[in-house]
């Protein structure tokens, strides 16, 4: 037993064999006499009243405004702010005029009509600003399917009535639920509880979306904080800001962690990853079948860009081949706009451009834009889809004549030190070439690829310079010609790398793509267009004329590099110069290369680099972890500071010995009556101890505690051995106790107790 139990000792001993003549196996008293002091127990505050039961209803305004503005993320910003305005503020309003009118007396009315009047309240303003044309029964198949449709959406979705209709109706609901608590209860935290839930929809749906979530969690925490001053029944001390204000900070920050994934732990879970979006199917025909058709087109025009650089527009990227064709395998995603960047490369430096397009006359579901674009502004009721591995991007429709849309592109800059050692990737899928027929029998071809390859390359020392020499070889040994018939089989690509030799930028590129496979470069083919002839008025008109396929290898670290062997033009003498598409930098850039010696190796630190085991996990920066870990211990703290208290309860109750479960609900009476003004020594007789708590408890509870001090001094010092009907019936006075003494302490008291680890 601790201190405070040891007055016990100095008060007289009872006679041997005597004892209190009352059964300590009755029940104890229960319901209001048994928890409602006698004397009235002094607090320190008293209920909150209606005027600031209002005036909490602001920072409750504010919290859920912070939690709706966590969908940023999903949604963008300028279609988010209305649907914030109505279903944060139209609830709140509704829930006070209404707590206002139905109050009786001082009393809070009912809680049903709020509800009811609330639901219909919804119903309406939804069907009215988001469903007129469909009508209410459209309201509930959009809101089941709008989660589905959110996760299968690259971030941030459009716009749309049918997907907004989600934040609507979560934040309606915790606007609304926040409101009652707050006019219904006294307790200064439980307003805030729906509007962090709320929180919890953004914060899950949005895990891949643009910007971050940080500053929306520091909001919720700063209010959460200041709604708890506003509804609190005393002014805060400088003790329990000092302890409460790291503790809301330190909670904060591992939210913040928690959202966005914590180091060391890799990426926080993206429920995308477990939902197999619809599929969209690219068009049957190949775009690379359309090459010489366009080409044919001569001066017809296609589409016209108004841009600062000249640079080549991609329209389809070609990753599969089977021997007959080259074919897409693009899994095509509805996106508001963005276009994801491409995973775990990083190709150095980037040259931003911007295009408007206005398409003329364009085949197919493609919309063309330089490179990988990162972002796409289209008219409204436009669906657009993405390919996120390709980044290519597609409609739902052919673009009819006149279709405008923006494309912001960021073009890699590429230089001689990153490029010139730069491994190639591993992607075995992307290597692989058919090597039997249909009736599995072997395809010559292919053998006679690898030969050519091998012969192309010959004397080039590293994946890099294998592509160069391999275009460069083909556009010096194959001439252009615009007329050659079209074709990409294996039978095709053989007879012009051996007998024809003459070709359309078709052959060239898919030429290129199976030769670069045999030596081991993942390779596919892209279909676009040059740029196009410069305009009186600044734009560029892209015509038929202008249609391009080149390939592009990839290379780990630094993603998918284009190559062009097809040359532009033809020299008097037949050969082949100028490669049609290769930019005057990127030709300087090879040239680098190529010029300069080879050596047997790479120097040291040459290419990419490559992440090492030990290495923290990509994009978390190094300060994290001193933070993250003095968090864990305050986490670890705080936790076992609410398990102390618990477990020595238990361990007091559960005691093996009777005699010790009576001592034991003694001692927790007295750590109790300890909280409430007992002073804290060892100078209290046991019949002290009874007396103060008596007189501070009252009730029912009180009466017993002279009858208990009795026991305790006999069972303590006297050797009696009591029944276990007798220490549980201590027990059940100590519960009662402990309710009263809990309903007068504050709970920031109660929590500034705890948190000094007492030991009993």
């Amino acid at each position: 037993m601790s201190a405070t139990t040891r007055p016990a000792r100095t008060a007289p001993l009872p006679p041997q064999g005597g004892g209190p003549n009352w059964d300590w196996a009755a029940p104890a008293p229960t319901g209001p006499a048994a928890e409602r002091p006698t004397t009235p127990v002094t607090t320190r505050g008293e209920g909150l009243g209606r005027a600031r039961r209002l005036w909490s209803l602001l920072p409750v305004a504010a919290l859920l405004a912070a939690s709706g503005l966590g969908w940023h993320r999903v949604f963008g910003i300028r279609d988010l702010l209305p649907v914030l305005a109505v279903s944060v503020l139209a609830p709140i309003a509704l829930s006070a005029a209404l707590s206002g009118a139905l109050s009786r007396k001082g009393r809070t009315g009912p809680l049903w009509p709020s509800v009811v009047l609330t639901a219909v309240a919804w119903t309406g303003t939804v069907w009215l600003t988001m469903f007129r044309d469909g009508g209410p029964r459209a309201i509930r198949p959009a809101l089941l399917d709008a989660p589905h449709a959110v996760l299968t959406t690259i971030l941030p979705v459009p716009g749309e009535a049918r997907l907004l209709v989600l934040p609507h109706a979560v934040l309606w609901l915790a606007a609304f639920a926040s409101a009652e608590l707050a006019l219904r209860t006294r307790t200064p935290l439980l307003p805030a509880l729906p509007a962090v839930l709320a929180f919890g929809f953004p914060l899950v749906l949005g895990v891949d979306g643009p910007g971050s979530n940080a500053a929306v969690v520091v909001a919720l925490a700063a209010l959460t904080a200041l709604l708890a001053l506003v509804r609190s029944r005393v002014a805060p001390s400088v003790r329990g800001l000092a302890l409460g204000l790291p503790v809301v900070l330190g909670l904060t920050l591992v939210a913040s962690l928690a959202g966005t994934g914590l180091p060391g732990l890799g990426a926080a879970y993206d429920p995308r990853d477990a939902i197999t979006p619809p599929t969209v199917r690219p068009q049957s025909i190949s775009p690379l079948d359309q090459v010489a058709a366009l080409m044919r087109s001569g001066d017809a025009p296609v589409f016209t860009v108004r841009t600062t650089a000249e640079t080549n527009y991609r329209l389809a990227v070609l990753d599969a081949y089977n021997g007959t064709t080259w074919s897409s395998t693009a899994e095509l995603a509805r996106t508001g706009g963005r276009v994801p960047a491409e995973r775990g490369v990083d190709p150095g430096k980037r040259q931003e451009i911007v295009q408007h397009v206005t398409v003329q006359a364009l085949p197919g579901m493609w919309l063309p834009a330089a490179d990988r674009p990162s972002a796409v502004t289209l008219p409204d009721h436009t669906d657009l889809s993405v390919d996120p591995a390709a980044g290519v991007l597609a409609t739902d429709r052919t673009a009819p004549a006149g279709f405008r849309y923006t494309a912001v592109s960021q073009l890699p800059v590429y230089d001689v030190r990153r490029l010139q050692y730069a491994p190639a990737a591993d992607d075995p899928a992307l290597v692989r070439l058919p090597r039997t027929d249909a009736a599995d029998q072997p395809i010559p071809s292919v053998a006679s690829f690898t030969k050519i390859a091998a012969k192309a390359t010959e004397g080039s020392s590293f994946p890099y310079e294998q592509a160069v020499k391999l275009a460069d070889w083909l556009r010096e040994s194959y001439q252009f010609d615009p007329r050659a018939i079209p074709g990409h089989t294996y039978r095709g690509l053989e007879f012009f790398l051996t007998e024809g030799k003459r070709g359309t930028s078709e052959q060239f590129a898919a030429s290129f793509a199976v030769l670069a496979r045999t030596l081991g470069l993942p390779s596919r083919v892209v279909v676009g267009f040059r740029p196009g002839t410069r305009a009186a008025d600044g734009s560029w008109q892209v015509a038929g004329k202008d249609v391009l396929a080149w390939p592009e290898v990839e290379f780990q670290g630094i993603g998918w590099v284009p190559f062009y062997p097809t040359p532009g033009a033809t020299s008097k003498d037949g050969t082949s110069v100028a490669p049609a598409g290769q930019t005057k930098d990127r030709k300087t850039v090879d040239q680098q290369i190529t010029d300069q010696p080879r050596p047997s190796a790479p120097p040291k630190g040459a290419g990419p680099a490559r992440p090492t085991a030990a290495a923290p996990a990509a994009g978390t920066p190094w300060w994290i972890y001193a933070p993250a870990g003095v968090l864990l211990l305050v986490l670890a703290y705080l936790l076992y500071a609410a398990w102390l208290p618990w477990r020595r309860r238990a361990r007091r109750r559960g005691a093996a010995d009777v005699r010790q479960r009576v001592l034991g609900a003694w001692q927790q009476i007295v750590d109790r009556l300890t909280e409430i003004g007992l002073p804290a020594t060892g100078a209290h007789t046991a019949e002290e101890v009874a007396a103060f708590g008596a007189a501070r408890v009252g009730g029912a509870a009180g009466e017993h505690l002279p009858d208990l001090a009795r026991l305790v001094n006999e069972v303590g010092y006297a050797g009696r051995t009591p029944d276990p009907a007798s220490a549980d019936a201590a027990w059940a006075h100590c519960d009662a106790i402990e309710r009263v003494v809990l309903r007068t302490i504050p709970r920031r008291d109660r929590v500034v107790r705890a948190l000094r680890l007492r030991r009993g």
